[in-house]
């Protein structure tokens, strides 16, 4: 009688085992791809040396920021559900330029210059050997201007897939005033999608299409274009119990 008293309540504990594997939950996880220990914030122009503020034609990769290698990789598999960004204030006349006036030629405004509206897209990068990225999904492009100043997070209709491992770029193929500059050197690290050219702020880089492959071989120090993507990952199964066989104790 005492053997079948063990026995029920070993059994018991198996069975609370098996129920525990079977209720253990399997969450999906929100994390913001890019998110470091500076908080995003709207570019200011420096006190000397002009404002190169201006991200221009080009798909953009953050490499480093505050020391972190590859903030915007995916540590899981899941799907980019929105991006934020922070652009700084632009006046009206640096937008759509200034008419002659007497002893003024008219100047070209940033439209003008950079080919149309601030507008900006997310894409999805597959990196490969030699500094190329190929694009594996992208959203579409959303209108910048109307936010400028202001922290904005656009949420995307259709989500975009991102596999463990790849990066998130941020693609504008006009302009945008989204470049932090005069952080510290070795902290803060940029790409273009540019294997040339590097300072040819006009030529026209931005990678528009799914499969589009560039070589990023420029870079900027000192340097952070303002964006996170915010991603969900794909949950992860719960671990299943080991098969095994209860032994009985002989009876002695």
């Amino acid at each position: 009688m005492l053997h079948m008293k063990r026995f029920s309540m070993a059994t018991g504990a198996t069975l609370v085992a098996l129920l525990a594997f079977a209720t253990a939950p399997a969450f999906a996880e929100i994390t913001e791809l890019g998110d470091t220990t500076t908080p995003l914030a709207k570019p200011v122009c420096p006190a000397t040396g002009g404002c190169p503020i201006i991200l221009t034609e080009t798909t953009a990769l953050q490499i480093q920021s505050d020391g972190t290698t590859y903030p915007t990789m995916a540590a899981h598999n899941g799907r980019i559900v929105a991006f934020t960004v922070t652009p700084a204030s632009v006046s009206a006349a640096d937008v759509n330029g200034t008419p002659a006036s007497k002893g003024k030629a008219a100047q070209p405004g940033l439209n003008a210059t950079y080919g149309g509206a601030s507008e900006v897209a997310i894409t999805v990068l597959q990196a490969s050997t030699k500094h190329f990225y190929k694009v594996v999904a992208e959203s579409p492009l959303f209108q910048l201007q109307p936010y400028f100043g202001h922290l904005v997070q656009f949420v995307l209709d259709d989500s975009l897939p991102i596999a463990k491992g790849e990066f998130v770029a941020l693609t504008v193929p006009t302009w945008a005033p989204l470049l932090t500059v005069d952080l510290t050197k070795t902290m803060f690290l940029w790409r273009p999608s540019r294997a040339s050219s590097c300072l040819s702020y006009t030529n026209q880089s931005a990678q528009l299409m799914t499969g589009d492959n560039a070589q990023y071989l420029c870079f900027f120090n000192g340097t952070r274009v303002e964006y996170t993507a915010t991603e969900i990952t794909s949950p992860v199964p719960p671990p299943q119990p080991r098969k095994g066989t209860t032994k009985r104790r002989r009876k002695r």
